[in-house]
Formats: C-alpha cells, sequence, structure tokens
C-alpha cells in the first residue's frame, strides 16, 4: 500500500513513523508548508519531499493519505482526496463545527472512499480495556463518567492560539474526552457549561456537563497549566456495582515524554488491577486504518458519525459556554 503525509508537524511524524512500521506499506511523499521539515521526515520515513498538498492528493500511485494539516484546512484536501479515489486518515478533531464535518461525509458516500478520524483513545489500551470492562456489565450499568485532560497550550505551533483555527481547547483537545463519553455512554442529549478564555473565544480552561438520560458525564479540560506541570489524563466511570478508573500523568509536559498510569477496578469491597490492550495506540490506529483499507471493510472505530457527534458535543459545549443555558445536543 502506497501512502501519503499531508502536514510534516507533531502528528504527520507520529502517523509517519507507524505506517513505517508496517509491512507491505510504502511511504511516497510527505509535505510540509516548509521543505526543511518535510525533507527531515522523508529522510527518517522514505519518500519525496514536496510543499504542494495537491502534488499527493493527486498522484495516482497513492492509494491512501493521512491528513494532518491544522483543522481549518481539513475539508478541502480531505474532499479532494476522496474525490481523487484516496482513502482518508484524518487526524482529529474531524472539522471546527459538526456541520463543517457534512460534506466531508457526503464526499465519503458519494466516492465509496473510506474515511476514518483519529480518534487515537479508542485504540489506546487503557481506554479500550476500560470501556470493555464497563460495557460487559460487570459491574452494572454506568451512572456516571468524568474525563479529564490538562496540559499547557501546544507548543508546536502558534495557530493553536488563533480561536478561528483550533476552536480552542473545548475542540482541540477535549473533543478526545466528549467521544470516550459517548463511546461509554451512548448519545448525548444536553450540555451546559462554564469555562474561561485565554482571549476572546478561545475557551482554554473548561468544565462541562453532559446528560445522557441514564447518566451524567463530566468533562475538565485545561491549557492553563502552570510551566513544567506533566501532560495528565484519566477517566473515570461509576457504575451501579463498583468504580473503574485509568490515570495517567507524562514524565513531562507531552504526552509522548513517558511517565506513569494506573488502571484499577473496584468492586465488593477490593480494589485490583485491570491489563490494558497491548500496543502503542497510534501504532495500533495505524494498523487498523490500513486493514481496513485493504479488506475493503467499513471501519467501526473512529467512524465519520463518531467522530461528528464529538464535535457537535464540543459545539453544544461552547455554545452554553457562550449563553450561559443548557445546550440540545
Amino acid at each position: 500500500m502506497k501512502i501519503g503525509i499531508l502536514g510534516s508537524g507533531f502528528m504527520g511524524q507520529t502517523h509517519a513513523r507507524a505506517y513505517a512500521k508496517l509491512p507491505g506499506v510504502e511511504i511516497v511523499a510527505v509535505s510540509s508548508q516548509g521543505m526543511d521539515k518535510a525533507e527531515k521526515l522523508a529522510a527518517e520515513v522514505g519518500g519525496r519531499a514536496v510543499t504542494d498538498d495537491r502534488a499527493i492528493i493527486e498522484d495516482p500511485a497513492i492509494e491512501a493519505i493521512s491528513n494532518t494539516l491544522p483543522t481549518p484546512l481539513h475539508a478541502a484536501a480531505t474532499i479532494a482526496a476522496l474525490e481523487a479515489g484516496k482513502h482518508v486518515l484524518l487526524e482529529k478533531p474531524f472539522a471546527l463545527t459538526a456541520e463543517g464535518c457534512d460534506d466531508m461525509i457526503a464526499a465519503a458516500r458519494a466516492t465509496g472512499r473510506t474515511l476514518m478520524v483519529a480518534h487515537v483513545l479508542r485504540f489506546w489500551g487503557d481506554y479500550v480495556s476500560l470501556v470493555e470492562f464497563v460495557h460487559s456489565g460487570r459491574i452494572g450499568k454506568p451512572i456516571s463518567a468524568m474525563a479529564s485532560r490538562l496540559s499547557q497550550v501546544p507548543a508546536w505551533a502558534d495557530w493553536f492560539l488563533d480561536p478561528a483555527m483550533s476552536g480552542g481547547a473545548v475542540l482541540d483537545l477535549s473533543v478526545h474526552d466528549f467521544d470516550v463519553l459517548n463511546w461509554v455512554l451512548g448519545t448525548p442529549k444536553t450540555a451546559y457549561g462554564r469555562g474561561r478564555e485565554a482571549r476572546p473565544g478561545l475557551w482554554n480552561d473548561i468544565h462541562a456537563l453532559i446528560d445522557y438520560g441514564s447518566a451524567n458525564g463530566v468533562v475538565e479540560g485545561s491549557e492553563f497549566m502552570p510551566q513544567g506541570y506533566p501532560f495528565t489524563c484519566g477517566l473515570k466511570v461509576l457504575c451501579e456495582g463498583g468504580v473503574v478508573e485509568f490515570l495517567f500523568r507524562a514524565g513531562g509536559v507531552s504526552v509522548e515524554m513517558g511517565g506513569g498510569s494506573s488502571l484499577l477496578a473496584w468492586e465488593n469491597g477490593k480494589s485490583y488491577p485491570m491489563e490494558p490492550k497491548p500496543g502503542d495506540a497510534y501504532e495500533n490506529q495505524i494498523a487498523y486504518f490500513v486493514d481496513c483499507v485493504r479488506s475493503g471493510r467499513a471501519p467501526t472505530l473512529g467512524t465519520p458519525e463518531q467522530a461528528r457527534l464529538g464535535v457537535r458535543t464540543a459545539d453544544a459545549v461552547r455554545e452554553s459556554f457562550e449563553t450561559g443555558k443548557v445546550v440540545a445536543v
């Protein structure tokens, strides 16, 4: 399978390195606005370096594309790639708004190409084991769930500080946790939240309450953490007969800087550790996408519909910040 990578930033590098480990996969080209960055990544994983995304999109030798461009560029490049006959793995968030997802969904349906959104937590071993455990019903039905994600503003690109490009932490950071709560609890009904803006429209410290009918979800997200604070995330699900909890704290300010985690369940007055599913989450995700394309089967993880619902949940939370009202999802 011949692959093209749009974008040579942090996520483009992550995708490319994961593809490079798969047998029978060749990276044909990688792009970047600056040739230096593209050449550096191409030298590491193979392929040629280009500064024109269209050169990758229109290359007839390329079968599938990873689109890791900034969020406002997702739709144009993804639609063009799908219409050029390419399968597309698109980095999260799907789009800046739920409506912004719709043209990409329509293009995937019209072309019959695979479109998958890279919600990597659906491949993260601790999250997978936790969600499977909850869905097994061993400790009863969920009552509530709380997801958190605490960091500093991403340092690898200035565009994260522009709400028109990033959507702020409520979208770019916490869409991970909105998607996880939807995965655990189902389809949300309403959202209510309070947040603090780093600048007008840039909601970068958030607390949101999501009503799922039979259960409630809470999301805490912040990019206001002080200098040196380690990247931290977690998920806790309280059920009728117990609780299961995952906590990760990195060895530095970014998720890839090592660190430690725990995955524990409590029931019948005792606690015990659980085993996360094996493998690197990003490599698991890339391998799954490649397998879906090779086998011609539609993904059931990271589907456009799941990703759109995550963005729609973020939209509702942001609207609640702005209006002070409970907002229907």
